[in-house]
């Protein structure tokens, strides 16, 4: 870990700002300093969108020694995690998620990406359980891979990676990264996992030792206590991670079909023009700036909602879903996009339609009806009437859902909520300096289906709203309209 001191402080203050009495001496307090790097090397990657999880490699790589801390932390908190219990397969199974990310073979744009499936991979290993994951580790861990897609959407978008992409001559990134990800699956052996974890152990132990030299008898005894951990983990590493290797082999093969269908999704708009980059979803960071600039007419801005979404979940009647907080995904908590909210059974024949970009699921959640659809006479409406904003939904599509004979379709239909803009750490983003915030209305009636209810055949074509593309990169003439496609999600 070769690098000045100055260095070191910039990276320690990327993830946490340096304690008072540092600052106070005049960076002479070594205890201070101790403690500073303590601190940061506790960071768990299992904690919900923590840093090195969500912004690695390519953007990161540029300020010296912060992509090494972040390998050090995750190192560590894998490492606590087998010391509370060694025997368990799914700890070692993370630890070989952290470890395939310091892969020298993975170049710098690579390793910052697949770095961050890989993290939410091992966060789904820690939250999942042994039961779900003895039975399919792909299906339990999913839910994770998708919002780390999420994730790796933004990171992508970024400028920096924009430029990086331009100048490695990558015209389709998740194509590429789908083949990384096989090559990395392929080149898994004991010794290289090994020695990755040497490379990342190096400075692993530089950092402890500063804290044993600088700091109180305490926090050095703390240390001293990591790095027998760490050694300890090392000493069993070559058996246990022999263990590891086909779960691991087989989930990056899941990955990488998962990042060959995100190529397809991104790519399908292509008519008769070459390498057009179509459609990636405006950012919440851009959002958040676009908005601070000036915000439209259909954002409002002030202290609360104007339709106050439900504190508590409805009472389920008998044979209908659930939308509490205890529902599966993706019906989890979506009591909390109503106002008012009740339980019907539409009569067959009844016409949904739901209003979608060219990424969206057709058979999600949220549709309205022909009537409520009908009314809408721009896209501004959309958004305000049914509180969607930009980085959830760009939608230049929709599609109908006709209910089949039978029984009826259950739903949970009434006011849709207001919705308030949070940022990435779920805290609400703050419109001016008097407190004010910004909201969307809501007001129109929303309707929730349960997904699996919904039956492939009785989907409409999809068909173009004419409110158009301009916010999703799509260009909409002769060469590059998209090809109006379905994207049904089919549950394993």
């Amino acid at each position: 870990m070769s690098a000045t001191w100055d260095d070191l402080e910039n990276a320690l203050g990327w993830f946490r700002a340096a304690p008072s009495r540092w600052l106070q001496s005049a960076r002479q307090d070594l205890s201070a300093a101790a403690e500073w790097i303590w601190v940061v090397l506790q960071g768990d990657f299992a904690e919900d969108q923590t840093t090195a999880q969500v912004i690695t490699g390519t953007v990161i790589s540029m300020i010296p020694l912060v992509d090494q801390v972040c390998d050090v932390r995750d190192l560590i908190a894998n490492c606590k995690k087998i010391n509370e219990d060694s025997t368990n397969k799914w700890a070692w199974v993370a630890l070989v998620l952290t470890l395939i990310g310091l892969f020298p073979t993975l170049g710098s744009l690579a390793k910052g990406c697949l770095k961050i499936l890989f993290a939410y991979g091992r966060k789904a290993v820690f939250n999942a359980g042994r039961q779900a994951l003895d039975s399919d580790m792909w299906q339990a861990t999913r839910p994770y891979v998708e919002h780390g897609l999420a994730k790796l959407n933004d990171h992508l978008a970024r400028p920096e990676v924009r430029r990086a992409l331009s100048a490695l001559r990558i015209d389709q990134p998740y194509r590429y990264l789908a083949e990384q990800t096989r090559n990395v699956a392929a080149q898994l052996q004991v010794s290289r996992l090994t020695s990755a974890m040497d490379s990342a152990l190096g400075p692993a132990r530089q950092l402890l030792g500063m804290v044993k030299r600088w700091g109180g008898t305490d926090l050095a005894r703390r240390a001293n206590h990591t790095l027998q951990v760490l050694d300890g983990v090392r000493g069993q590493a070559d058996r246990a991670l022999a263990q590891a290797i086909k779960p691991v082999q087989d989930w990056l093969g899941r990955l990488a079909q998962r990042l060959d269908v995100e190529h397809r999704l991104n790519y399908r708009a292509q008519t008769n023009a070459l390498n057009p980059h179509h459609f990636h979803r405006f950012s919440l960071d851009a959002e958040i700036e676009e908005l601070r600039k000036s915000w439209p007419d259909w954002v409002a801005v002030g202290k609360g909602a104007k339709y106050r979404p439900l504190r508590e979940a409805p009472e389920v009647p008998p044979g209908h879903f659930d939308i509490s907080a205890n529902a599966p995904r993706p019906l989890r908590e979506a009591f909390k996009t109503f106002h008012t909210v009740h339980a019907d059974v539409l009569p067959p024949g009844t016409v949904l339609y739901r209003v979608l970009d060219p990424k969206s699921n057709d058979n999600s959640l949220c549709w309205m009806t022909k009537a409520e659809f009908d009314q809408l006479l721009s896209k501004p409406e959309w958004r305000q009437k049914f509180a969607v904003w930009r980085h959830w939904n760009h939608n230049g599509e929709f599609v109908t859902y006709t209910v089949p004979p039978g029984e009826g379709l259950r739903v949970w239909r009434g006011t849709t909520a207001s919705q308030r803009l949070n940022d990435q750490q779920g805290r609400p983003v703050l419109a001016n300096e008097q407190g004010d915030l910004y909201w969307l209305d809501g007001g129109a009636e929303q309707i929730v289906v349960n997904p699996a209810d919904l039956k492939r055949q009785h989907l409409g074509p999809r068909q173009f709203t004419g409110w158009g593309y301009d916010e999703g990169d799509i260009q909409v003439d002769l060469v590059g309209v998209p090809i109006l496609q379905h994207n049904w999600y089919e549950a394993n």
